[in-house]
């Protein structure tokens, strides 16, 4: 049975419609996780193992809801093994989202439309890295294929960007790989933390650092370098807001405690982090960067795992909804000091949408322009996309919203784009169909457009990409 049909998703006529327009849009990926050195190498891969589930924590989860032993999804069984574990549980993962991209992936870069119930796994994974081992599936001609115009990495602050330097200096790279400053550990310190920061920010600038000011000031230099090698945004992630309530004074102090190895409570680490990013942000604003929050995870729950897998391998959580007054004392703060720019949020909590909604049109203006950023990690499944869009489109203006985001470190997730654009037109074209909207299909279609491609090249202003 064929599970990627061309009206997949789509469950009225408006919607097969207005999909038409928006399916072979380019991709603008804003926020995602992959490696630049693996693109500029643009190595064959060695199997579909490597591809698929080296690095998913998406996968894991379910691997491991599944009951399957670890060595299968993060330890030393053969790559072979690993996938025919994970092919026998994707059946058991419908209405998850997983069930869905599979199959994309799959149909898109593979030509599969595989019975998942069914299918020889043997067979399969023999088929898949056949094709893999073609000069059509490299890191960049998968990028290619999927009508990629900007890829927006997430880095260190402390990296040198050699690799961004590379790409975009190979004329055969016909798309733009952008890095973002993600200073977030170097933002929120802890006694444990805060020496190996210090150490990383010496080493890669000039300045001596002394005290809190002159590590603010290193940090200000990394952000300068970042924009000289084409940066255009920062992203921070936090679980709770960060507290705007600490005078410099009070702010020098806990960073000295910390420093000292003292105590220091977790509202004091938010205040120092408060701080910190109040300093650094007049620089995005200075350079006219969009500034990205990812706000309410709880991560690496689990410590035994943690210990024995590390970070990023499926131990984070949907933590507790945020503060709205905590959030909107932020932007205020920001907004009093200079220091807020174009703004997407994301909240990690569902529950949180319609607020950040809400309180994103407290703060734009025709200055800068706070919004809602897309559903995010736990929320990233069709109803939660659905509901969504419900939330801000509810207190705030659908149109303008910049659209979707891999969030991945995979080169084929880009089907995630291709499942927000269907989830999109069936959302519209079914309240078209109810007569909750009329406007012209022209009209329709610009929005389409724009929520799906033009609205982030407006945003992120990269020099040589241009709406369509």
């Amino acid at each position: 049975m064929t599970l990627i049909k061309d009206d997949f998703l789509l469950n009225n006529k408006t919607a097969v419609k207005l999909y038409q327009k928006a399916k072979d849009l380019p991709i603008y990926d804003f926020h995602c996780h992959l490696d630049p050195k693996e693109i500029y190498e643009n190595k064959n891969y060695d199997n579909i193992t490597q591809l698929w589930l080296a690095g998913d924590h998406y996968k894991w989860r379910l691997m491991r809801a599944f009951g399957i032993e670890e060595d299968y999804i993060t330890g030393d069984a053969e790559d072979y093994d690993k996938f025919k574990a994970f092919m026998h549980m994707v059946p058991y993962s419908i209405v998850n989202p997983m069930y869905h991209w599979c199959s994309l992936e799959l149909k898109r870069y593979f030509n599969e439309d595989t019975d998942l119930d069914k299918v020889n796994i043997k067979k399969l994974y023999k088929s898949l890295n056949r094709k893999l081992a073609k000069s059509s599936h490299t890191p960049q001609n998968l990028i290619k294929q999927s009508n990629v115009k900007v890829v927006c990495t997430t880095d260190d602050p402390c990296d040198d960007l050699a690799y961004h330097r590379l790409l975009n200096e190979d004329k055969n790279v016909t798309f733009k790989v952008i890095p973002t400053f993600r200073p977030d550990s170097y933002v929120f310190l802890s006694s444990a933390t805060i020496q190996e920061k210090i150490a990383q920010l010496d080493q890669s600038t000039d300045c001596d650092i002394r005290d809190l000011n002159s590590y603010i000031e290193a940090l200000k230099a990394r952000i300068h370098y970042f924009d000289r090698q084409g940066a255009r945004s920062s992203d921070q992630s936090f679980e709770k807001t960060p507290l705007m309530t600490a005078s410099s004074e009070e702010a020098h102090a806990i960073y000295t405690a910390l420093i000292n190895g003292e105590n220091v409570s977790e509202t004091e680490q938010y205040e120092l982090a408060g701080y910190i990013l109040t300093e650094i942000s007049k620089v995005y604003h200075e350079l006219k960067w969009v500034v990205q929050f990812h706000l309410g995870p709880t991560r690496n729950n689990n410590t035994r795992m943690y210990e024995r897998v590390g970070t990023d391998s499926g131990f984070d959580s949907v933590g507790e909804p945020l503060s709205a007054k905590s959030l909107n004392a932020m932007l205020d703060h920001l907004e009093q000091h200079q220091a807020l720019s174009d703004t997407i949020i994301y909240p990690n909590n569902g529950n949180d949408h319609l607020m950040v909604q809400a309180t994103a049109g407290n703060f734009s203006n025709s200055e800068h322009k706070v919004q809602l950023g897309a559903a995010w990690w736990f929320n990233d499944t069709k109803e939660g996309m659905e509901q969504h869009l419900v939330d801000y489109a509810n207190v705030g203006l659908l149109a303008k919203f910049v659209g979707m985001l891999t969030d991945s470190r995979s080169m084929i997730s880009y089907t995630r784009h291709e499942y927000f654009r269907r989830i999109l037109c069936n959302f519209l074209g079914d309240k078209i169909e109810k007569g909750e909207i009329a406007l012209s299909e022209s009209t329709m279609n610009q929005m389409v457009k724009d929520i799906c491609y033009n609205n982030a090249v407006r945003l992120f202003k990269i020099d040589g990409v241009k709406e369509v």
